[in-house]
């Protein structure tokens, strides 16, 4: 009962330290040292709330409307929700030689999602290092493209340090133009690559890293199989349903780079080489189902999560061959496991439906890209079909919101709002009639 008052406690202190950062940090926005121009509240609390929720939706052109200072900002901003603000102050703590409180140990277990406290301390002082090194491998390969695109070499690693920090954090910001790149290879494969390990997640980055010859997790084999495959289902959809469309301009190399990326980048970076609202209806509901499921769990990324997806199947599959339990490679998962995989799904499917109805009623878009912008929201993709900047204010605090749920996950929003207690009145059974 303590540790069921601990984990709630600490979901509620969860929720109100994101919101406070996202106040500052818009308040930074708001500045006149940050902007260019005028700039409303609703525009730099929008701004502020896609990069702490490592978003990428934008009301503004970051690269035209904010300052240096103001970008330098979204990097810090970026950091901070990509690697997660509890694992930060437990590495200042570590690095001080502080101890880690209990309490502290459970905020941030539940910010990150595990439930392995043991394995706490290790993952705060591990994430940033594996953080900081991948996000300096990116910029070391990318500069030298980058470079050829600007005249001051100040500016080209301001560029290239912003692009690494926004694409491990599968944050979707950018300041130039990335169908620039389409056909530059370099670029594409290693934006992929840090996308695709930052949507992989921490715990399964030092799994491999660590424990390379050790008989890896029942969770981190999930996570790499479905990453993989769900990277080469999109790849083949978007070649196929693309490639004489909107990629009928490039060569097949080119062809093959843009699908890659669009796959990788689909699920939760962001990033687009293609004017996303061009391509094809088929296309689009291909990226609205695969940006659903997202990333694995404790990464940047966001959606369902690939652990949720997986066990969503194997309990359909248990079903239908009439098995008690649900069992994924010749392990029975939880029924703990199995119901909040379902609650996921349906609170998911629900505000999707939900926000559409409302966004609809009070702007003139259409289903399909209202539909997209709610999904990528909540999804934490980032993502348009090119009508984020034309919504109400009405309309943008409901995207708003959707991105601090998707960030902070549903259980966060549920022991915020209700006061959820253990009941243990046991009821009768009974056989219900259904389908």
């Amino acid at each position: 009962m303590l540790q069921n008052r601990a984990t709630i406690k600490s979901f509620r202190y969860i929720f109100l330290l994101y919101i406070s950062v996202i106040v500052c940090f818009s308040v930074l926005y708001s500045m006149p040292i940050a902007h260019r121009g005028h700039l409303s509240y609703i525009d730099t609390l929008f701004v502020s709330t896609s990069a702490l929720s490592v978003t990428g939706l934008s009301t503004l052109d970051v690269a035209k409307e904010l300052t240096r200072l103001g970008q330098a900002l979204l990097i810090i901003e970026m950091q901070l929700g990509g690697i997660g603000i509890l694992v930060l102050i437990s590495y200042l703590f570590l690095a001080m030689g502080k101890r880690i409180s209990m309490s502290s140990l459970i905020l941030i277990s539940q910010d990150q999602n595990q439930s392995n406290l043991k394995t706490i301390k290790s993952l705060s002082f591990s994430v940033l290092i594996i953080a900081l090194i991948i996000e300096t491998i990116c910029f070391f390969l990318i500069y030298g493209d980058i470079r050829q695109h600007y005249d001051s070499n100040k500016e080209a690693i301001f560029v290239a340090a912003f692009h690494s920090v926004a694409s491990f954090t599968n944050s979707g910001f950018t300041l130039f133009g990335f169908e620039t790149y389409k056909t530059d290879k370099l670029i594409l494969y290693t934006t992929a690559a840090v996308i695709f390990l930052g949507s992989l997640g921490f715990p399964t980055i030092m799994e491999i890293l660590f424990s390379f010859r050790k008989k890896k997790s029942l969770f981190t084999k999930i996570n790499i199989r479905m990453h993989f495959i769900l990277l080469a289902v999109g790849t083949v959809f978007v070649f196929l349903l693309e490639h004489n469309k909107i990629l009928s301009s490039l060569n097949f190399a080119d062809k093959v780079a843009n699908s890659i990326f669009l796959s990788a980048t689909l699920r939760s970076g962001g990033i687009s080489t293609v004017n996303i609202s061009s391509l094809a209806e088929t296309t689009v509901l291909v990226m609205m189902c695969l940006m659903f499921i997202g990333g694995a769990s404790s990464s940047t990324g966001g959606g369902i999560r690939l652990t949720t997806f997986r066990v969503l199947v194997a309990k359909m599959v248990s079903v239908v061959k009439s098995q008690e339990h649900t069992v994924i490679g010749k392990k029975t998962i939880t029924q703990e496991a199995v119901n909040k995989s379902f609650l996921i799904f349906l609170s998911f499917t629900t505000l999707v439906v939900i926000s559409t109805i409302l966004i609809i009623f009070f702007d003139s878009f259409s289903l399909e890209k209202v539909l997209f912008e709610v999904e990528s929201a909540l999804t934490n993709t980032g993502l348009s079909l090119g009508i984020t900047s034309g919504l109400s204010s009405v309309s943008k605090v409901i995207l708003i919101c959707l991105m601090v749920i998707g960030r902070i996950g549903i259980f966060t929003l549920i022991y915020f709002v209700f006061k959820v207690e253990n009941s243990k009145i046991k009821y009768l059974r009974e056989d219900l009639a259904v389908g």
